[in-house]
């Protein structure tokens, strides 16, 4: 069962994943024997942004151990960018200078809001628009996590993915649902994006061993079990592998 995780923080030592090399590789052998076979290192922006050489060479470092141990396993960078209206121009140049790297060097770049911040749909929309408009294709990352800031979840979310946006869940939340954030359930959202075709990629959110540890194949399976498989597929890996591995 092939997946494709466009959302970690596997990468040691850059924000509150991983702590250490040794920690990554565990991380990534859990995924790896969950069917996970593509793994986009998306630390939190504020993490990149203190520690960019740090970043990427730790990426190398990695890479060359993957590769290695697992040689049909790959990584690509990018980063989890924490959205908000006042540093959408600022944010913006330092993706564009790759400071702060897109989902493998591609448009589509993963941005996250606080749900406890964010001004409601206005400051969402706002800045969404604001990257579109820049030329980059937003996913929204964990897009189950935001009933504080949607008016409407499955309307809102219909008129951001009209607008060209696209969107991300995490796997977890298919069936768990880890309590409240803002609010909602994030399983009862994930599992509403999901029965309106609105979900285009999946991640795990993985941070540490003892804390958001990987869990992919449970939500993985409950996806396989109750859509068609070509839905299942595009989900799971098939749109990964057409829009950001190419």
């Amino acid at each position: 069962m092939k997946i494709s995780d466009i959302h970690t923080h596997i990468l040691y030592g850059i924000d509150d994943g991983a702590y250490n090399c040794e920690m990554s590789m565990e991380l990534i052998r859990m995924e790896y024997e969950q069917g996970v076979r593509d793994i986009f290192l998306t630390n939190h922006s504020y993490g990149v942004e203190w520690q960019p050489e740090d970043y990427h060479s730790r990426f190398n470092t990695i890479r060359a151990l993957v590769r290695e141990k697992y040689p049909d396993l790959s990584l690509y960078k990018g980063c989890e960018v924490l959205c908000n209206q006042n540093r959408m121009s600022e944010l913006i140049e330092r993706i564009r200078t790759n400071e702060l790297p897109s989902l493998n060097g591609t448009k589509y770049v993963l941005m996250e809001f606080n749900p406890h911040a964010t001004r409601g749909m206005a400051e969402m929309s706002y800045c969404l628009k604001y990257a579109l408009e820049e030329d980059f294709i937003p996913v929204i990352a964990h897009a189950e996590r935001y009933k504080a800031i949607y008016d409407d979840p499955l309307e809102d979310l219909r008129s951001l993915k009209e607008m060209g946006c696209m969107v991300q869940i995490n796997l977890y939340s298919v069936e768990q649902d880890r309590g409240f954030v803002g609010g909602g359930s994030r399983k009862e959202l994930a599992n509403l994006f999901l029965y309106n075709r609105l979900v285009d990629f999946v991640g795990t959110d993985t941070h540490r061993v003892n804390y958001k540890s990987p869990e992919a194949a449970i939500g993985a399976a409950v996806i396989r079990a109750r859509y068609d498989e070509e839905y299942a597929d595009q989900v799971l890996y098939k749109n990964a592998e057409k829009y950001l591995i190419r």
